[in-house]
């Protein structure tokens, strides 16, 4: 008598379980040690839909990219395209519903904040290959 055998519903529930500890690489929470002020707007955190981005996404930042002057080589290693990237797939707006975060937010984040959003959009790129 095998007792090591596990009923259909017992073996899903261990899989959902194994599936939800995995770290979700399709959305983001970044929380800021020290709550992040540019242009008169402070977070406390943002959160990045990795998975909302579209090819028309990946062809306006290269295009943005080229109009000032940079190359797209390998998206997944090229902070321009990872911090364009954050920009676009960041959820928070204004009242208008406007996006709240570009660039130029992106560049004045401390570098530890920077680097840690731009490692997760670059997990995604590298995820989505596999």
């Amino acid at each position: 008598m095998n007792l090591d055998h596990k009923t259909s519903d017992e073996a899903a529930a261990e899989l959902s379980e194994a599936v939800s500890s995995e770290p979700d690489v399709f959305t983001y929470t970044h929380y800021f040690s020290k709550p992040f002020t540019f242009r008169g707007v402070t977070h406390e955190q943002l959160t990045f839909d990795w998975g909302a981005l579209t090819g028309n996404d990946h062809m306006a930042i290269e295009t943005e990219m080229l109009r000032h002057g940079k190359t797209l080589i390998v998206p997944e290693y090229t902070s321009e395209f990872l911090c364009g990237m954050a920009v676009r797939a960041c959820t928070a707006r204004n009242d208008e519903n406007f996006r709240v975060l570009n660039t130029d937010a992106m560049k004045a984040m401390p570098m530890r904040d920077f680097q840690t959003i731009c490692k997760r959009a670059r997990n995604f790129l590298l995820h989505a290959g596999s």
